[in-house]
């Protein structure tokens, strides 16, 4: 063993063992149907790095790979490799070959993106030529991940190293790590410390939810899109609204429990709307029901009249609920839509009735269908699609734009139209 051990050094396992150590990562013994793997994280990001063999039974070929799902709604697509090797490649995904105005590296290197700019930007971190340069053999891409048989979901693709042989060098297997973060990090956050960017945590906030596994866990979104959540609460900035609002019924109940907490936190008129509906909600977020959870935020953002007006709708009294004014009316409205299948039900059909909400007739249909007969919501809510559907029939009040200045009431001896204007009839006529 020391005699094959000094012939052909250390073994990949080992190399592999201590790399995972200093770049604090997890190594990943391989088996009979697995093979050796070191992750480690970088941000976001979860770099892995594994070997993949190739070929009909007889001849194989064995390559050291690295990869690292991320999310890229853009689609950006680069691929660089060394310019003596995989000529052509890269013309079938609708890639030019690009000069990064950097000559040597230039010369050195083949470029190509669908994204000139962007990809000039991307090379113009010299820590990234620098490591690029460091590798004996390098091709680097971004794969993209699309189609039916993809694991991915919408909008992640794949930052992919591949070079030939398995890569026991452990200062060049730390340097691909390294080049990995520093690419991601430039990618997905242009190089800033992202902290306290609004517009970088909205992005993150937006990616996908859930994981992707192959063998190991390669990308997983929760941590990320939940700190991205509490960032954007922390930095206040009302741009961050839509965005939180679009996560409030993520399938992430913690997300969805730092979405409400951020709009609390913001402190702006526009974050009261998004929560309002939730304040009919059957659902729960970590542990406790969403509602007492927008009811918190919607205190806090000093709207104590529109949450009581609501609860006592929810218990039958609806005198405050019929004297508010159209202020939030559509989100009052899907709040007593979203309360129709719960207990309170027959209460929130009634309410709808009472403040004539024709607009809420489709979701009032879709319950009474889910309803059986025997259900004691079920003749609550019929009884507010009769009342509604009366209304609804009758005659509409025209709109100003439908009236024209001719056909108004005059007075008897208030002028008529100019007959200067009239169409005259002719001469026969008027005999």
């Amino acid at each position: 063993m020391n005699f094959l051990k000094a012939l052909f050094g250390p073994s990949q396992k080992t190399i592999w063992r201590q790399l995972s150590r200093e770049v604090r990562g997890q190594f990943h013994e391989g088996g009979l149907l697995t093979t050796t793997a070191v992750q480690a994280r970088a941000g976001d990001w979860i770099i892995t790095l594994d070997t993949v063999t190739t070929g009909d039974g007889k001849t194989n070929q064995t390559f050291t790979r690295l990869r690292a799902p991320y999310f890229n709604p853009e689609r950006f697509r680069f691929e660089i490799y060394r310019a003596s090797i995989f000529s052509g490649l890269g013309k079938a995904l609708g890639m030019q070959d690009v000069g990064v105005g950097h000559p040597r590296f230039d010369q050195d290197f083949v470029i190509k993106s669908n994204k000139p700019g962007r990809v000039r930007r991307l090379f113009d971190n010299p820590r990234i030529r620098k490591l690029i340069d460091a590798q004996p053999r390098i091709h680097l891409s971004v794969k993209a991940r699309e189609g039916w048989f993809s694991k991915f979901p919408e909008g992640v693709d794949e930052l992919h190293f591949q070079a030939a042989g398995v890569i026991k060098d452990l200062a060049q297997l730390k340097t691909l790590f390294d080049l990995f973060a520093e690419v991601l990090r430039e990618v997905c956050h242009e190089g800033k410390a992202y902290e306290d960017d609004v517009r970088i945590h909205i992005r993150r906030l937006r990616a996908p939810g859930g994981q992707i596994e192959d063998k190991h866990v390669l990308w997983e979104s929760y941590e990320m899109r939940r700190d991205a959540a509490a960032a954007l609460g922390r930095l206040g900035d009302p741009a961050a609204i839509p965005a939180l609002a679009s996560v409030l019924r993520d399938e992430d109940e913690k997300l969805t429990v730092r979405a409400i907490e951020a709009l609390a936190e913001i402190r702006h008129r526009d974050a009261v709307a998004p929560l309002v509906p939730l304040l009919g909600s059957r659902a729960w977020a970590d542990g406790r029901p969403a509602r007492e959870r927008a009811a918190v935020a919607l205190r806090q953002l000093d709207e104590n009249e529109l949450v009581d007006t609501l609860r006592e709708a929810f218990a039958g009294d609806f005198r405050r609920l019929k004297a508010s004014g159209d202020e939030y009316r559509a989100e009052i409205i899907a709040a007593l839509a979203a309360a129709l299948g719960a207990a309170v039900g027959p209460h929130a059909a009634n309410a709808l009735a009472e403040i004539n909400a024709v607009e809420a007739l489709p979701q009032l249909r879709k319950a009474q269908r889910s309803m059986s007969a025997s259900d004691p919501r079920a003749e609550a809510v019929s009884r507010a699609i009769r009342k509604l559907e009366a209304r609804a029939a009758l005659p509409r009040a025209a709109a100003a734009a439908d009236v024209g200045a001719d056909t108004l009431p005059r007075a008897a001896r208030e002028p008529g139209r100019d007959t200067g204007t009239l169409p005259r009839g002719s001469a026969k006529s008027a005999e």
